[in-house]
């Protein structure tokens, strides 16, 4: 959900996607078993204890106004070693087997925390089969409520009904499974969780646990949500559904209406977890349900969990807007009007051109200490099959000169999207790029030597490349030629005088690497640019197929 920008990594998405199912589940289970009991208990210690024996409880049920209960006559049944034998169910083979499983040594832990204590009237003897009155999970716990009878005659207690046995039953009836008859009995009898009033959690453990599984959920979403789809869904097909809502917000996709709906949804998830908690599930009250209590958590984690991801959406947003603000200021003091003047007054000028920045942006450049991290632009293979006529012309020459056929392609940075046609040719040493933006017809030839240094050339129409600039990345030339053909030959002079004084020699481009030349030529210009002090940008280290920034040997080479 904007988290993580686009990734092309196929294996860093099923990470994110993997450890966000972790964190999904884990909090899920958190926040279900531990967090809403916890807090449902500790709201409802400060009730005002009443005294009831065991029968009146099952007969009259939970009081309406307390939840906490002195059972006067309660006699603790702690569990035996293997207490899992429910009567008649003892016969099936499954029961068996995992009766046999948790009966071995290293089970021990876990049966200590699934075996349940029952409670009884005083003198009564106990039957096989499900108890009505029924401690909460774990030994201790039945131990606990043992000591106190011991000590005391009676047992304090929250009082919570237990749906467990009825729950059974209606599953195993909806998938036609056979039901023992001693746990259908045990569903039309009134049942009762009891948890001892000296084991309720304190207010700062139990919210601890809430907030904990809620902030687990939420970036377990987001976590999901931003992860690229891949081969990896698959084999994850869970972790591909649990991110499947974060699409319409990944990579800061999305607008003003999207965002709207996202964030309306996400306040009416925190809505609907309120009514589900606390109205239907009547939270922190007497009688309360905890089926509506997990479902009010799970709701407000995915309400949490969009807005959080529209939040970080329309952050990626502004990240992806890779123009520098002064960046875009340069064409409203750069008239185009006078280049294009130009360039039609003199098309047969082909000398290499120093035209500068206007003094005003430079100044407000060199003077503002801000840099911004510098970020690949977004390349697609364009479905118009049709370019402007100006393109189309030179795209012609270009194939008469031996380049392959025009691919167009879509660049976009930020909110601004261009597309461009890129050709390969002259014994694959140059790639040349042609586009017409605002009327002006702009050419890029670009090479590469064998020791990393790109070589650009361009026609004087890009605002970023108007001048003559060598560095340690690139070396970028500017013709004053509006034709494509007359520019590869001034571009292949150049690169081949630079490559003499390198002791360097051209590489070979292969079409198919036109996604790896773009993004490497641009960073390469970019570092250029910013230590002329014509741009301030924050570049980092990155690997575009056998191209790697900071330059270095390129592992396929020929001879010019």
């Amino acid at each position: 959900m904007g988290l993580f920008r686009s990734s092309h990594s196929d294996r860093g998405g099923f990470r994110r996607a993997s450890f966000g199912t972790l964190f999904v589940v884990g909090g899920i289970a958190a926040g279900v078993l531990m967090g809403v009991p916890m807090m449902h208990q500790s709201m409802t210690s400060t009730h005002a204890p009443v005294s009831l024996s065991c029968i009146e409880l099952l007969r009259d049920g939970i009081p309406k106004h307390t939840s906490i209960i002195i059972l006067q006559d309660a006699q603790v049944h702690p569990p035996g070693e293997m207490a899992l034998n429910l009567g008649e169910q003892a016969d099936s083979p499954m029961l068996g087997k995992v009766q046999t499983v948790l009966a071995h040594p290293r089970a021990a832990v876990v049966v200590d925390r699934l075996v349940r204590g029952d409670v009884l009237p005083r003198g009564m003897t106990r039957r096989p089969g499900p108890q009505p009155l029924r401690l909460s999970p774990g030994r201790e716990t039945a131990d606990v409520a043992l000591k106190e009878t011991e000590e005391t005659g009676a047992l304090v207690v929250h009082v919570s009904e237990d749906p467990t046995a009825k729950l059974i039953c209606k599953a195993a009836s909806g998938l036609s499974l056979p039901i023992p008859e001693s746990m259908r009995r045990a569903a039309e009898i009134p049942a009762f969780s009891l948890h001892p009033a000296s084991l309720i959690a304190a207010p700062r453990e139990a919210w601890s646990w809430c907030v904990g599984s809620v902030l687990a959920i939420v970036l377990g979403l987001i976590l999901c949500g931003s992860s690229q789809i891949g081969w990896w869904a698959l084999f994850s097909p869970v972790s591909a559904l649990i991110g499947l809502p974060g699409v319409i917000l990944r990579g800061g996709r999305g607008g003003t209406i999207t965002w709207t709906i996202s964030l309306t949804v996400g306040f009416a998830g925190l809505a609907a977890g309120y009514h589900l908690a606390f109205e239907m599930g009547r939270l922190g009250q007497t009688g309360g349900i905890w089926i509506w209590q997990s479902a009010g958590l799970l709701a407000a984690s995915c309400g949490a969990a969009a807005i959080v991801g529209t939040l970080l959406s329309i952050r990626a947003k502004r990240l992806h807007h890779t123009e520098d603000a002064l960046s875009a200021i340069t064409p409203a003091v750069n008239s185009k009007k006078s280049k294009r003047s130009r360039s039609k007054n003199d098309p047969s000028s082909d000398g290499p051109t120093t035209t500068s920045r206007p003094a005003a942006l430079q100044s407000m450049i060199s003077a503002n200490d801000y840099t911004r991290r510098y970020l690949d632009p977004r390349l697609n293979v364009s479905a118009n099959m049709e370019t402007n006529r100006d393109v189309q012309q030179q795209t012609d020459s270009l194939e008469r000169l031996q380049f392959d056929a025009p691919l167009i392609i879509e660049l976009a940075r930020g909110e601004d999207t261009i597309e461009a046609t890129v050709q390969v040719g002259c014994q694959n040493l140059v790639m040349a790029m042609t586009d017409c933006l605002d009327e002006n017809l702009r050419l890029r030839m670009v090479s590469i030597l064998d020791d990393g240094h790109v070589v650009i050339s361009g026609n004087g129409e890009d605002d970023r490349l108007t001048q003559a600039i060598s560095g340690d990345a690139s070396s970028l030339q500017v013709f004053s030629t509006s034709k494509a053909a007359k520019l590869v030959t001034k571009h292949l002079e150049i690169a081949a005088e630079i490559a003499e004084k390198r002791h360097a020699k051209i590489v070979t481009l292969a079409p198919s690497e036109w996604r790896d030349l773009i993004h490497y030529s641009e960073r390469c210009m970019a570092d250029t640019l910013h230590h002329a002090h014509l741009e301030k940008w924050d570049i980092s280290e990155a690997s575009y197929g056998r191209f790697a920034f900071p330059p270095r040997d390129v592992a396929v080479l020929a001879m010019a």
